[in-house]
């Protein structure tokens, strides 16, 4: 009972007129401490550090692994470093047993519910960014197919390989999650993170390269590590040497200074990337070149130029048994827009750029 009381409480407050005026958003991600891969760590600094957004709720993926390794201690050291509160629900615990599945045999229940309630709840379409499997949007969808048609004004899927490929992760997490809402005719925004058919290996030694149809890019950590504030240094090093939460508290944590050796540690360490696109998208935010740096920006100022870095484009798409895409060819009335890299030269460069200047900025509560 307490739990679902601060849970409507948590709602009453995110939909307050202050904070109606950005685009509303739900965050589904595989988000967990330890971290199984710490990319999920900057994707939900990046959605905090988004002015544009009105983050209505976290659903944390895979509910059974969060009782393990919970997501909460990162989402909660990111709000208390901007002063920010959201709601949270941990999602369905098992994959869906078949594409229509709604999942109600399962224990735990929070997560599509809390999808359909910001959904009944909100005064505008909603955008659904999901960064792990499909489960809980696609367990919510069987629910109540009307609401998201009517509700929900693009779903972004950061998992799969567009290029037929075997490399990927996200979809086998749910199998049926992922056939459901990749085949469904919902407003679907697709960004492979693969592209082709190159191999696990070949991810490994940082060679994999970057494709048109892939939102994959790397960085070297302490291009941003270098820059940020002491309390968001820390989050990262705190889920970089996976720190013990049972022995070193997670928000007192963030309040000491950044222990040098693992800035040097982890710094020297690379990170894949695959969502940073799709964020950015999510907001409205176009890249512009601003003399010899980049920024991410609504609208540009005088002198700023339109960088056209990528887009998302309408397309027929086909996916397999096996769950392997297939871009099979435009089509201006699909509902399915996929990510397109328009240039392949300087998107590591502006990315990481962009993501700096946004970490940087980030409010920090005092």
């Amino acid at each position: 009972m307490l739990r679902a009381t601060i849970l409507l409480t948590l709602f009453a407050a995110s939909l307050s007129p202050a904070r109606c005026a950005g685009i509303p958003v739900i965050h589904c991600t595989d988000l967990f401490h330890p971290p199984q891969d710490p990319d999920d760590h900057y994707d939900l600094a990046t959605l905090f550090s988004l002015q544009g957004l009105d983050l209505r709720a976290v659903i944390l993926d895979q509910g059974s692994m969060q009782r393990q390794s919970p997501g909460s201690i990162p989402l909660r050291q990111i709000m208390h470093i901007t002063g920010r509160t959201v709601p949270w629900a941990n999602g369905l615990e098992t994959p869906l047993r078949y594409p229509e599945d709604k999942g109600l045999e399962q224990f735990t229940q929070d997560g599509p519910e809390m999808i359909l309630r910001v959904l009944r709840q909100s005064p505008r379409k909603v955008r659904i960014i999901t960064t792990g499997s499909l489960r809980d949007v696609a367990a919510a969808f069987n629910r109540d197919e009307a609401l998201f048609r009517r509700m929900v004004d693009r779903i972004y899927v950061n998992a799969g390989n567009s290029g037929g490929g075997d490399l990927q992760w996200n979809p086998r997490l749910d199998p049926q999650a992922y056939l459901r809402l990749m085949r469904s005719d919902l407003p679907v925004y697709w960004a492979p993170c693969f592209g082709g058919k190159q191999t696990l290996a070949v991810l490994a030694a940082r060679h994999l390269p970057i494709l048109p149809y892939q939102t994959y890019w790397l960085f070297r950590q302490d291009a941003l590590l270098e820059s940020l504030s002491n309390p968001l240094t820390n989050y990262f090093l705190y889920a970089l040497g996976h720190a013990d939460a049972a022995v070193n508290d997670p928000i007192a944590a963030l309040g000491k200074t950044p222990d040098p050796a693992l800035e040097k540690r982890f710094g020297a360490g690379y990170r894949n990337m695959w969502s940073t696109a799709s964020l950015f998208d999510a907001a409205d935010l176009h890249i512009y070149r601003r003399g010899s740096s980049w920024l991410a920006a609504r609208a540009p100022e005088p002198g700023d130029e339109d960088a056209r870095m990528f887009e998302f484009v309408p397309v027929r798409v086909r996916i397999d048994t096996d769950l392997r895409g297939f871009i099979e060819a435009p089509a201006p009335r699909s509902p399915i827009h996929v990510f397109h890299l328009r240039d392949a030269e300087h998107y590591q460069d502006a990315m990481l750029a962009v993501l700096r200047d946004l970490l940087v900025k980030m409010p920090v509560r005092n």
